[in-house]
């Protein structure tokens, strides 16, 4: 089970990196892990002085319940023990039931997983392959 869970950090980091990217200056830290494959991360980066601050959970369960809200909400704690004020993000499966999500707070849906029939899917690129019968110009 633990080389799964490895795999699954692999795209949890996939996920949080496409809406929060070291590009745009954003630091992701680890927050306090809930149970399973949920977990919760900090993103902070300073921004025209300012320093701005995320607390992101990453889901894998098809309904948020409320104590996955309280678990975010409450999960980013600063380096000597202060809460760090900023806004609360989701990033979950789509077709996911997302109604125990608070307003104000920022929903994302991952590119790789859905849910289909209620079941969780990986949604893979599909694979290219090269037109067949169709002529390609040689150089030389």
């Amino acid at each position: 089970m633990g080389g799964n869970q490895d795999v699954m950090r692999g795209f949890v980091s996939q996920e949080i990196n496409r809406y929060y990217s070291s590009f745009d200056g954003w630091k992701i830290l680890p927050g306090n892990n809930p149970k399973g494959y949920d977990q919760v991360f900090c993103a902070e980066r300073s921004k025209m002085g300012e320093k701005e601050s995320v607390s992101i959970l990453v889901s894998f369960e098809p309904k948020i319940s409320a104590e996955l809200v309280g678990t975010a909400a409450a999960a980013c704690t600063g380096v000597y023990g202060q809460v760090r004020k900023g806004g609360v993000a989701y990033i979950v499966p789509r077709n996911a039931d997302t109604s125990g999500v608070p307003e104000g707070a920022q929903l994302h849906y991952m590119k790789s997983f859905s849910f289909q029939n209620g079941i969780l899917t990986w949604e893979k690129n599909p694979v290219r392959r090269p037109v067949v019968g169709k002529e390609t110009p040689v150089s030389n």
